[in-house]
């Protein structure tokens, strides 16, 4: 989503941070209604604090190295995409409310009855397609990033899960000392 939002702070303003939020709000609506039930609250609160984290991070990197040459291009997008499947895997874990964006891709499995690469890959082609008649900066990365992240996930997906199992398996088989002996 982000060339979209950068698309849209380019010609219509608001930053980028706001885009997700508003984005986010009308993600959250479309899947309540579709859902037929009450939006979920804690996906606007995470919707916001996704806006001020981005917002933030783009003020921070503009003070940061940002790679000019093709290596460093290249493995910036490498550790980008795996850290962003690692990291989606690993909070789709938790079954707590998910992003507007990743709310949507699983509204699309539900709904259409799709595998969850194929309803991540067909939300990033329509987010880039939207991205493109607002102007928003796509370039090879971006493109590489909507037919790569929904593999990623698929792949981390099963490791994270088994990771969360094992670890939650292990935490209710801690007892206490038992100090009397």
């Amino acid at each position: 989503m982000p060339a979209f939002e950068v698309g849209l702070q380019q010609t219509v303003g608001l930053t980028v941070g706001t885009w997700e939020f508003i984005i986010g709000a009308i993600l959250i609506t479309v899947m309540s209604i579709v859902r037929r039930s009450r939006p979920d609250v804690l996906a606007f609160l995470s919707s916001f604090l996704t806006g001020l984290g981005i917002d933030m991070w783009l003020y921070v990197t503009k003070q940061v190295y940002i790679p000019n040459q093709l290596p460093g291009k290249i493995m910036f997008l490498c550790f980008g995409l795996i850290f962003i499947g690692l990291g989606v895997s690993l909070y789709l874990q938790a079954k707590f409310s998910p992003a507007p964006p990743d709310g949507m891709i699983l509204l699309l499995e539900e709904v259409w009855h799709l595998k969850r690469q194929t309803s991540r890959t067909l939300f990033s082609a329509t987010v880039v397609t939207l991205a493109f008649f607002f102007s928003g900066p796509i370039g090879v990365g971006t493109l590489i990033m909507v037919v790569s992240l929904g593999p990623i996930v698929a792949f981390f997906y099963p490791i994270m899960e088994s990771l969360i199992n094992r670890l939650y398996d292990n935490q209710l088989s801690i007892h206490p000392i038992n100090k009397e002996g």
